[in-house]
C-alpha cells in the first residue's frame, strides 16, 4: 500500500428513518443494492483500495449487522471489528472506539454507495497536512447536505450542515459583496467520507459536547482555526438514505455506473444470475436485470428492464416487473404488473395486481388479487390489503 492510512471506521448505527418502511425490518447498512447489502459494497471498496483494518460502529439492529459480518468476514482481506459501545451520534461513536485506533484513519458513512478513489483521497490528505479532510462532490441540489466555503488552496473556511435555501443565498451574497479571497461552492457537498489525523481523538475527548461531525465537530474545528481541507472527488456517489435514491442506486449499479462494484451473481448479456434460477420457456428477459438464488420466472412473464429479484422470488405467468427492486421471497402473481416500485421481503401479490411507480411495500405485506396500488403509496409491514378497491 502506497500510503500510511490503513484504518477505516464505518458509521452503521443510524435508524434509517427516511428509508421506512424498509428499515423497520432491516438496518440501513444491510438493505440490498444489486442483491448485496450496502455494507458489503462499502467493505469491498475499502478492500479494493488497500485498507487493512475496519471498525464498524453499530447501534440500531446491531445484532443483524454482527451476524452478517460473522458470515462474510472471512471472505474479505480485512480485519473487521465491531466494538461493544453505545454511541449517541456519529462523532461520539468514533470517540468511544478511540482505543482501537492507533494511527490516522478515515470515516465513511454506512448509507452511501460510491466508487470514489479513496487512495487518492488519502494521498491528498497526507500531502495537505490538515487535521481533517472532507471528500466533496458536485450536486445540482445541495439542500439536505453539508455545504462548504472553499478557498483557492482547498481549505474549508466555513461548514454549514444541511442549510435552508435562504441560508445559501445569504452566504453567497456575503462572499460576493465583500469580495473575499474565497469561493463559495454552493454545489459542492459533503460526501460523508472524512480523513483525520489521530489528534482528532484528543479533541473529541477534551470536548464531550461534540457529538456529530457535521453539526458540531467541523464547525468547531473551523472556528478554532484548525485546518480542514476539501477534496473534490470524481466518480459515482449517492446517499441511499431516501427511498427514491435507494431505487436509483440499484438501477445505477445495474447500469455499471459504480464499477468495480457490481450486483451479485455472474453476468451474461446484461443479466446477473445467481444459482438455481429457473426461467421457463416463453418468459421474456429484458436486460439489465439481477436475479438471486432459486428464483422461478414462469412462461409469459416479462422481467426487466432494470428489475432486481432477490432470492427465492416468484414471477407468475404473464406478470411483469420493471424498474423495480424485489427483496427475498417476493411472490408476484399471475398477470400482475409492477413498475418503479420497491417490494421488501416476503411481499405477496395476488393475481392481476397493479403496483404503480414510487410505491414502497414493507415486509410481509399481502396484496389481494385485482388490487391497484396507486403512485407514491407506502404500505407498512405485515399488513393485508384485501377486497377489490383502489388504494390511494
Amino acid at each position: 500500500m502506497g500510503f500510511m492510512v490503513r484504518t477505516a471506521v464505518i458509521l452503521a448505527g443510524g435508524k434509517g428513518t427516511r428509508l421506512r418502511p424498509l428499515t423497520l425490518s432491516l438496518p440501513k447498512p444491510l438493505v440490498p443494492v444489486g442483491n448485496l447489502p450496502l455494507l458489503h459494497h462499502i467493505l469491498k471498496l475499502l478492500e479494493n483500495d488497500g485498507f487493512e483494518k475496519v471498525i464498524v460502529i453499530v447501534n440500531y439492529m446491531g445484532d443483524k449487522i454482527r451476524e452478517y459480518i460473522s458470515k462474510i468476514g472471512h471472505s474479505l482481506e480485512l480485519e473487521i471489528r465491531i466494538p461493544n459501545i453505545n454511541s449517541l451520534d456519529t462523532a461520539d461513536g468514533v470517540r468511544k472506539c478511540g482505543s482501537l485506533i492507533d494511527e490516522d484513519f478515515i470515516v465513511i458513512m454506512g448509507d452511501i454507495l460510491t466508487n470514489i478513489d479513496l487512495s487518492s483521497f488519502i494521498k491528498f490528505h497526507e500531502k495537505r497536512g490538515g487535521i481533517a479532510s472532507i471528500a466533496l462532490v458536485e450536486t445540482d441540489n445541495p439542500l439536505g447536505y453539508g455545504v462548504v466555503v472553499l478557498s483557492d488552496d482547498s481549505k474549508i473556511s466555513l461548514f454549514l450542515e444541511k442549510p435552508h435555501s435562504v441560508e445559501l443565498y445569504l452566504m453567497r451574497f456575503m462572499y460576493s459583496k465583500h469580495r473575499l479571497p474565497r469561493a463559495f461552492y454552493a454545489n459542492l457537498v459533503n460526501t460523508g467520507i472524512y480523513a483525520f489525523k489521530r489528534e482528532i481523538l484528543d479533541i473529541l475527548d477534551d470536548n464531550p459536547e461534540l457529538m456529530d461531525w457535521g453539526r458540531h465537530v467541523f464547525p468547531y474545528l473551523v472556528e478554532n482555526n484548525y485546518t480542514i481541507n476539501g477534496w473534490i472527488a470524481q466518480g459515482y456517489w449517492k446517499d441511499i438514505g431516501v427511498l427514491k435514491q435507494y431505487l436509483e442506486a440499484n438501477i445505477d449499479l445495474l447500469n455499471s455506473e459504480v464499477r468495480p462494484l457490481k450486483p451479485l451473481g455472474h453476468k451474461e448479456n446484461g443479466i446477473w444470475l445467481d444459482d438455481g434460477v429457473v426461467i421457463e420457456k416463453g418468459a421474456k428477459i429484458i436486460p439489465p436485470i439481477a436475479v438471486g438464488k432459486d428464483v422461478l420466472i414462469e412462461k409469459g412473464a416479462v422481467v426487466g428492464p432494470y428489475a432486481i429479484l432477490g432470492n427465492k422470488c416468484y414471477v407468475g405467468k404473464g406478470a411483469k416487473i420493471a424498474n423495480s427492486v424485489a427483496w427475498d421471497c417476493v411472490g408476484i402473481g399471475k398477470d400482475a404488473l409492477v413498475k418503479g416500485a420497491i417490494l421488501a421481503s416476503n411481499v405477496k401479490l395476488g393475481e392481476n395486481v397493479r403496483i404503480d411507480e414510487e410505491v414502497v411495500i414493507g415486509e410481509g405485506v399481502f396484496i389481494n388479487s385485482n388490487m391497484l396500488i396507486e403512485r407514491g403509496k407506502i404500505i407498512y409491514p405485515l399488513r393485508k390489503v384485501l377486497g377489490v378497491k383502489v388504494i390511494r
